[in-house]
């Protein structure tokens, strides 16, 4: 039975226990804005002291300087709100110290660590947050600039009031899409995470903030906003006590693969078209309005579905071999470099097989390459035969193979796949003529934590060179310390 290992830390769950007082405590505004303090405070010196962290990416330095600057701004609101009410200004001050914490967060996000990609890449990122800025910018159209303008009339005063808010949040938007889109440094991995999720619900607030406020169903402050305020800065505060913690020593290899992020463009069709449907409702209108709506819902739900399957078999035609349908150079790469970082948490080994085959090279002057292709299908079949199901065979190029083993509980589950390996060849039918399989199978196992990816290939190596030197029919070779002295 697999145990959840990952220990809580006595700050977050301090920050947790704080969180659920405050939110329970909400109906007093004074208790809520102490607990906004509090959590400034606590994110304040997080956030100073990862910026400080000199094993930290020079970029992330300073992202976490513009995110302590936002809590600065969070503790001296309360004080500033209190030194103006009661002179008129003290909604001025509300908004001018609530699009500075947002500006700085905003600088915070883009000044993170992201994936490196190519133009095309980088394109389909910025399109792909484009959809999210523009079904966010629906939103808020939708919540707050259209009720507000019909409440009070379209004016230069009404257009920069009713503008400067979903601007600023229209734009931490965007970056937050653009951050969850592409990944981030393997360091800043978790806590731009709670950081974008604490940006999230500032974003929410502020649209049904912006509905309430332009429908004049709003005060300056109230228990509800408390709760979006409240939940904001825990998350916040979160994000910057985990990067505290997160030292340099953590591998800072960015991510390939942005995960979850990529579903970002689909969630703002969808939220589009239920504002469409909404509108429609509210105005009674289901003829033509609302069945048009339902319509174009429905198409773009089609289009999305056949865009993914497209985009599933383009994904996996990048990882895959086309002769032989086994996982290529890639994957096996990045499989590899997983089953060692997973391991190196669970308390298990991983291996890995590099196999290369024996006399393929005659096959090829003999019978040509259209023969010598029908081996390697016939020899891709018999590891997948051979290899179980958790682990993934792979075609490196040409005639060299690979098996990547993970989450292993003992070494020896390695060895016995080599001994399966070893075990199937035998001599298969190619255009009429009987041709032996034959394979050199070298074998390398990490212990938890000991090995990188290129360490363990390059002993893999090691003990597929000394299998080889055994002579011409199918042998397995453990790596030793011994062959490194060869070699």
């Amino acid at each position: 039975m697999q145990v959840w290992g990952r220990r809580v830390s006595p700050v977050h769950l301090v920050l947790w226990l704080l969180y659920v007082t405050m939110f329970a405590l909400r109906e007093h505004e004074y208790v809520a804005e102490a607990a906004r303090v509090t959590f400034g405070l606590i994110g304040l010196v997080a956030a100073f002291r990862a910026a400080r962290e000199h094993t930290l990416p020079s970029r992330q330095r300073q992202a976490w300087r513009a995110v302590a600057v936002s809590f600065v701004v969070l503790v001296a609101s309360p004080p500033l709100l209190m030194l103006f009410d009661g002179d008129g200004t003290s909604s001025t001050a509300d908004d001018i110290t609530h699009i500075a914490f947002v500006l700085a967060l905003l600088i915070a996000l883009l000044r993170f660590p992201l994936a490196p990609m190519n133009t095309r890449d980088r394109w389909k990122t910025g399109l792909d947050a484009g959809i999210v800025l523009v079904g966010g910018t629906m939103v808020l159209f939708y919540t707050s600039f259209g009720p507000y303008v019909e409440a009070h009339g379209l004016n230069t005063t009404v257009l920069i009031t009713a503008v400067v808010y979903p601007v600023a949040d229209l734009a931490l938007l965007f970056v937050v899409a653009r951050a969850l889109l592409r990944g981030s440094d393997e360091s800043a991995q978790h806590p731009l995470r709670l950081l974008t999720a604490g940006t999230l619900v500032l974003f929410a607030g502020d649209a049904v903030h912006g509905y309430l406020k332009g429908g004049g169903q709003l005060e300056l402050h109230s228990a509800w906003q408390f709760v979006c305020w409240l939940t904001a800065d825990a998350l916040l505060a979160a994000a910057a006590v985990e990067q505290s913690r997160v030292r340099g020593a953590v591998a800072r290899s960015l991510r390939e693969q942005a995960g979850r992020g990529k579903y970002l463009p689909y969630a703002a069709i969808a939220v589009a078209h239920l504002l469409m449907l909404a509108a429609a409702v509210k105005e009674h209108s289901l003829f033509p309005w609302g069945g048009l709506a339902l319509g174009g819902a429905t198409l773009s739900a089609l289009v999305l579905f056949r865009q993914t399957l497209v985009q599933r078999e383009s994904d996996e035609q990048a990882v895959t071999d086309p002769l032989t349908g086994l996982a290529n150079r890639s994957l096996f790469r990045a499989t590899s470099n997983a089953g060692l970082v997973r391991g190196a948490k669970s308390g298990r080994s991983s291996a890995v097989l590099v196999i290369d085959m024996n006399g393929f090279k005659e096959v090829n002057d003999t019978l040509g390459h259209k023969s010598g292709d029908q081996v390697l299908i016939e020899f891709s079949r018999v590891l997948r035969d051979c290899v179980p199901a958790a682990g993934l065979p792979c075609r490196l190029g040409g005639d060299e193979f690979a098996v990547v083993l993970a989450d292993l509980l003992r070494p020896e589950e390695a060895y016995e796949v080599a001994g399966r390996l070893a075990a199937a060849m035998g001599p298969v039918v190619i255009e009429g003529k009987l041709i032996a399989l034959a394979a050199s199978i070298g074998v390398a196992v990490s212990a938890p934590g000991e090995l990188t990816h290129d360490e363990i290939v390059h002993r893999g190596d090691l003990a597929m060179y000394r299998a080889k030197s055994m002579g011409p029919d199918t042998r397995w070779a453990i790596w030793t310390d011994s062959l490194e002295a060869v070699a």
